[in-house]
């Protein structure tokens, strides 16, 4: 193991990076940043970076750290938090594999904003670019730094929603709305119409997410349940009825403000 400024990882020794990088090609989500790149693209882009693994729980960046490296998740999950005032941490997304994190500091070189660390149950691994040659790379590469400028637009578009739904709506509405993007997002089908969202979170963090005190979290989480909408009880949460879920996230005097999908 290396220690590293930001967190703890292990080199993994690959001879070919490109083809190490497109075996997992399969398993990216459609609407993360990796899986938008063409065969080429992804080769371009793997070998300028070098092959790293975190165990679970740890840390690939910590907020207001200094450092500019990108990680393009390979495997897994990971959680970014950032601490509020009351010293507490707020959860503010998840990124799977296929996303991009780090990116922001890269580009703009200020501090860290928040913090990323693993919360899949199984390690994570990433392509690890140095921030200077991130931004060679996608100035090499304009197509993939304009893929690279829709995926941040798209963050930033759910974090515009989120704080929108902080506001007026409830926590069963709100948890509704989370659970419905995810799905739609990172879902895959499982026995008939079943979706399992392939991401590992508790469901104290599911409410994190959107603001919600440990109680209300269970609470709400469980009236999602009683409804038969959700099984939350599941390795991963799984929704059960996706249309239903639909209708409470957006009932029939409320449209989304944006594509869910």
């Amino acid at each position: 193991m290396v220690r590293q400024p930001e967190g703890s990882m292990e080199r993994i020794p690959v001879e070919d990076v490109r083809a190490f990088a497109r075996t997992y090609r399969g398993a990216w989500p459609a609407p993360s940043f990796l899986a938008q790149l063409d065969a080429a693209e992804l080769d371009t882009v793997a070998t300028a970076g070098t092959v790293v693994r975190f165990a679970r729980s740890e840390t690939l960046i910590r907020e207001g750290d200094d450092g500019s490296d990108v990680y393009l998740l390979l495997t897994s999950t990971a959680k970014v938090s950032a601490r509020t005032d009351g010293g507490g941490r707020a959860l503010l997304a998840v990124r799977v594999a296929g996303d991009a994190v780090g990116e922001l500091a890269a580009l703009d070189g200020a501090a860290r904003t928040a913090t990323v660390e693993v919360c899949g149950r199984d390690p994570l691994v990433a392509l690890r670019l140095e921030g200077g040659a991130f931004l060679r790379t996608m100035e090499a590469l304009p197509a993939v730094s304009l893929t690279l400028t829709a995926s941040v637009a798209r963050k930033l578009r759910t974090a515009t929603r989120r704080r929108v739904d902080y506001t007026g709506s409830s926590s069963r509405v709100k948890l509704a709305r989370v659970l419905v993007e995810m799905a739609e997002d990172y879902g895959r089908l499982s026995h008939g119409n079943s979706v399992v969202i392939g991401v590992d979170l508790t469901q104290v963090e599911w409410g994190a997410l959107i603001g919600a005190s440990e109680s209300t979290a269970y609470r709400t989480m469980r009236a999602l349940r009683e409804l038969g909408l959700v099984d939350p009880g599941a390795r991963r949460l799984v929704v059960r009825d996706l249309p239903g879920l639909r209708d409470v996230a957006y009932p029939a005097s409320c449209t989304p403000p944006y594509p869910v999908s």
